[in-house]
């Protein structure tokens, strides 16, 4: 199962990869700084919109698929 904690996990190993910082990374989610490193710390509980622009950011997607 993925939790909003793996995918900040994710996430974060993106905006790495990237040489983003948490500021940059905000400002191009359009979030806020504060809100980007309680994410990566484990400690935000992020609406779908929040967790999709921060991912959308990285260059990452969200897709929901049926069960097989």
């Amino acid at each position: 199962m993925i939790t909003p904690d793996t995918l900040a996990h994710l996430a974060a190993e993106r905006r790495q990869k990237l040489g983003l910082s948490q500021a940059e990374l905000a400002e191009l989610a359009g979030v806020s700084l504060s809100f980007i490193t309680k994410l990566e710390a484990g400690r935000a509980n992020p609406g779908f919109r929040q967790l999709n622009q921060v991912l959308d950011a990285v260059g990452l997607t969200l897709s929901i698929n049926p069960k097989s």
